[in-house]
């Protein structure tokens, strides 16, 4: 347990990446870049904006970062690699915990003033639809998901090479190419849209929050063999 705290203190410690970049590099330049268009603008309906996904893209790059930083370094220090890798997610749990109920409270914040400009930046549509917890759950499954799986993309990085790579990103792209196809010559886009929107955004979360879960198994396989 002792190495698990000593390897989320050494991800405390690069603040710049797990807390300045998200907040003060991604999110609020996001937010003033809107709210100055808002005060602009001045639309009758309102503004409504997707700048709050910074956030959470930001985090898939704090994942992909963290595993090429930190993970030569914590070796180094003679931590293994299952210390490394349960402190890695319990320091995403405790941020993404954070990141989700700042951008809760400010959604509530937000409401039907909209700062004043018409401005919807957290309080969105169908996002923030449901109770609060349906709210933060959805927030929360968000980043958690992004992140790992920026971080599974190194992980395979870190088990295979460049070989892993120049394999998993050709199959994912024949994959899709392929359902495309298959949705598209058997008609399947309408049900799938129907069922999409038959959803909440919590709902939708879950599912995810499941492929969050497939990731971090992945990740830890991974990262048990991988080489520095």
């Amino acid at each position: 347990m002792n190495r698990i705290t000593a390897v989320m203190k050494i991800h405390a410690k690069d603040k710049m990446l797990w807390f300045i970049v998200p907040w003060c590099f991604a999110l609020l330049p996001a937010f003033i870049v809107n709210l100055l268009i808002g005060w602009l603008a001045q639309l009758e309906k309102g503004l409504y904006t997707g700048g709050l996904a910074s956030i959470f893209i930001c985090m898939m790059v704090v994942g992909i970062v963290t595993l090429t930083k930190s993970f030569p370094f914590a070796l180094g220090l003679s931590i293994r690699r299952t210390d490394f890798f349960l402190g890695t997610l319990m320091m995403t749990t405790v941020v993404c915990l954070g990141i989700s109920v700042v951008l809760l409270a400010l959604s509530v914040v937000e409401g039907d003033w909209a700062w004043g400009v018409g401005l919807h930046f957290f309080n969105l549509p169908y996002l923030s639809d449901g109770s609060l917890v349906e709210r933060w759950w959805t927030l929360f499954a968000t980043a958690f998901h992004l992140t790992f799986l920026g971080f599974v993309i190194v992980a395979v990085y870190r088990r295979f090479g460049r070989m892993g790579l120049f394999v998993m990103f050709p199959v994912i792209f024949l994959g899709g190419s392929v359902l495309g196809f298959l949705c598209t010559y058997f008609g399947w886009w309408t049900d799938i849209f129907n069922w999409l929107s038959g959803h909440s955004a919590a709902q939708l979360a879950s599912w995810l929050f499941v492929g969050a879960v497939i990731n971090v198994f992945l990740s830890f396989i991974m990262i048990r063999k991988a080489t520095v």
